[in-house]
Order: structure tokens, then C-alpha cells, then sequence
């Protein structure tokens, strides 16, 4: 035990797992071993060790807790990494950062070999809490995360798909919607392009910034979050941007840019009253795009309109100046390289939509009942939508 707390105490590189738990509560009960303290102090550190490591994982594996603070952990190595692969100059991977992470990461190794039976032989007590533990190859696992940041992320950026920016940070969305691209009908042609255009930025390609509008209920949003989650594994990440956060645009795109991964920035349900100031900005980030200022970032947005800033009739009542606010209105949408109509789905597309949706959610019944109860349900409801089709069929679920 006095060689495991000595080669846990030695970590530099990785000093900030060493200093976070379970390793910290763990190398206080190892010093209290080799300072041979009371018996009831031993039992008592012990027990904290334990009910940290419980509480960090259902589990309570020792090996998998010390990976989760590998991933987590900003240290010199990754930031080394990080820079040779974001910065426009080249940067060389330390050879003196890359030889220490590999030595402390072997030492890190014998944390497998670590038992209840091996920690507690002293106490002799009634009950001792277990903990479960294997043994991890460390310095594999790292380095070849290290060697795929680009796809499989450090940090929240390899838990999560998904994240919000809120309050001047990036935080992950821990449960984001499930929809895939399988639960998604009709408008093949518009997923088609999303789809294609998602593969081209992936790729290093040409892409553009995406402005899907139209009808309410169409499907705009689910189909920006079903195209990203099908590119996870590609490193594609999907940050939602709330609309009123859209002054923070230089902001967000700033934290993004000094992230090894791609992004879809994508900002739902958009759009603006004709003297708001944040259309300044959007334009200017939109801009942006075209001169190859943002290489990982790509912007996809919804809204209801295609132009986005609501026009009134005082807006074309001036004839001397119609035609210029009437381009004003219009060049904020035309600074998008691809802009998709979603319109309402016909009686055709959205009995179709209603039957696949039937099929995947195992409903039986006859088509012609079905139909007519959609169409019944539809005309309720002010009109046919991919979105009405859903909540026609969670009707029938209930």
C-alpha cells in the first residue's frame, strides 16, 4: 500500500486526478495505513473512501471512477494536444508531456490491482463496505482517445451529444430528445439536403448555413436534431442557442472554436421585429462564414418565416422607401448558402405519415378507420402537420 499511495502521490501531469475523488479521499486512508493510525480511524477513513466512490458510481468500480476523472481532466498533455490541431501555426506534441503521460498512466495501471481484501486486512471489524474494481489498461485507453479527440471528444464533449449555451457557458442537455432519422417521414428531399450538407462540413468540404422555415409542425427541429444524432460517432455535436442569446453569437462561437470537434450551432423557432439589434449580429457571424472564420462551427436555423423580421403594411406604406427595407428584410436570409421549405404535408403525405407512425408504435387497425380518424382529428385541429400526425397518434396510444 505505501508503494500505490507513493505512485498516486507522484502523479504531476495528471496532478488533478490525484487531487480529486475517489484518489483523494483514497490516499488519505493509505497515509492513515502507513501512519498506522487507531483502528477506529481507519475504519471511519475507509468508510469515506467508500461512500465517495459509491456516489460517484452505481458501480462503485474503482478503475472506471479514475477513468471518468482522465476524461474530465484539463491537463498540459490534452491542452498540448488540443493546440497542435485547432492553431493556424504548427505545433508540435511535447515529447517531454507525451513521455510523462505514458509513465504516470502505467503507474496509474496498478490502481487494478486494488482489492477490498487488500485495503482492509487491518481493521478487523464486522462489516466492511465493498467495492468493485478490474483492471484497466490506462495508458491504451488514453492515449488512443488522445490520438481520436477529433471524434470521440474529452471531457462532457465525449459524454454528451447534446448541449445548451446558458449563462455564458456550454452545459450538456442530459436527456435530449430521442427522435432519429427512422422515426422521421416524408420530406425525404429537404433531410436529403441537410443530410448532405452535414457530410460535406464533416468531410472538410464546402457546407453552408442552413435556414429551414415553413409551416409550424413540419419537422424543421427534429429534423437538425435527428441528422446531428446520426453523426455522433463522427465527433458532430449539436449546441442549442436560445434565441434570445443571439447577441452572444461571437461568444459561443469563440468557446466552440477552441474545441477539437465539429458543431452544429442551431437556433429554433427564429425570428425578429425589423429594428432589433441582435439581426446586426446574426448578419455579421453569417458573414463570417464566407471568409472561413468558422471551420468547426456550422449554423442551422428554424423558423416560421423566410425572412425572419416581421413586415408590417407601414413597412411598404412609403413608396419612396419600400424597396429598401423590403431588401433589408430580405438579405438576412439570403446570407444563408441553403435555405429548405418545409411546407404543410397534403391529405396524401400525412395520411402516410400516420400510417408509418401507426406501424412503429404497433398500432393495428384498419387503414380506412385510421384515415378517417386522422382526417377527423385534423380538421379539429386547424389543419395536417407531421407534428399533428404525432399527437393524433399518442391520442390513440391513451
Amino acid at each position: 500500500m505505501s508503494e500505490l499511495l507513493n505512485n498516486i502521490s507522484s502523479l504531476a501531469l495528471f496532478r488533478g486526478v490525484r487531487n480529486s475523488e475517489p484518489l483523494k479521499s483514497l490516499c488519505v486512508y493509505l497515509r492513515k495505513c502507513e501512519e498506522k493510525a487507531p483502528v477506529d480511524e481507519l475504519v471511519e477513513s475507509y468508510g469515506d473512501f467508500v461512500s465517495i466512490l459509491y456516489s460517484l458510481r452505481a458501480d462503485a468500480n474503482l478503475s472506471e471512477a479514475v477513468w471518468d476523472l482522465l476524461v474530465d481532466d484539463s491537463n498540459p498533455f490534452l491542452k498540448n494536444k488540443i493546440d497542435s490541431i485547432i492553431s493556424t501555426d504548427e505545433i508540435a506534441l511535447s515529447e517531454i508531456l507525451k513521455d510523462a503521460a505514458i509513465k504516470e498512466l502505467e503507474l496509474l495501471n496498478q490502481l487494478g490491482t486494488v482489492t477490498c481484501e487488500m485495503l482492509t486486512k487491518e481493521l478487523n471489524c464486522g462489516y466492511v463496505p465493498v467495492f468493485g474494481n478490474y483492471q484497466v489498461d490506462f495508458k491504451s485507453r488514453y492515449l488512443d482517445m488522445i490520438e481520436n479527440i477529433e471524434k470521440v471528444g474529452y471531457g462532457i464533449y465525449s459524454k454528451y451529444r447534446t448541449f445548451k449555451y446558458s449563462a455564458g457557458k456550454i452545459v450538456p442537455i442530459k436527456n435530449p430528445d430521442p427522435i432519429s432519422v427512422d422515426d422521421l417521414f416524408c420530406y425525404e428531399m429537404q433531410r436529403e439536403k441537410v443530410v448532405s450538407n452535414t457530410k460535406a462540413f464533416l468531410s472538410g468540404k464546402p457546407a453552408a448555413d442552413i435556414l429551414l422555415y415553413g409551416d409550424a409542425g413540419t419537422g424543421k427541429s427534429s429534423t437538425v436534431k435527428a441528422v446531428s444524432k446520426s453523426f455522433i460517432n463522427e465527433g458532430l455535436r449539436l449546441v442549442e442557442l436560445p434565441k434570445s442569446e443571439i447577441s452572444n453569437l461571437p461568444d459561443v462561437i469563440e468557446k466552440l472554436s477552441a474545441i477539437p470537434m465539429k458543431f452544429i450551432l442551431y437556433v429554433d423557432d427564429l425570428s425578429f421585429e425589423a429594428n432589433d439589434e441582435r439581426i446586426g449580429s446574426l448578419k455579421s457571424v453569417l458573414e463570417g462564414a464566407a471568409s472561413g472564420g468558422r471551420k468547426n462551427i456550422i449554423i442551422y436555423i428554424t423558423s416560421n418565416r423566410r425572412h425572419m423580421i416581421k413586415e408590417t403594411f407601414s413597412d411598404r406604406s412609403d413608396e419612396i422607401h419600400a424597396s429598401d427595407t423590403i431588401a433589408e428584410q430580405m438579405s438576412l436570409s439570403e446570407r444563408f448558402g441553403l435555405r429548405i421549405l418545409f411546407d404543410k404535408p397534403n391529405k396524401f403525405d400525412f395520411l402516410k405519415i400516420v400510417r408509418e407512425l401507426a406501424k412503429t408504435r404497433g398500432i393495428e387497425m384498419d387503414q380506412d378507420e385510421l384515415d378517417m380518424l386522422a382526417e377527423r382529428f385534423a380538421l379539429r385541429s386547424g389543419g395536417r402537420s407531421a407534428r399533428l400526425a404525432r399527437q393524433f397518434i399518442d391520442s390513440l396510444n391513451c
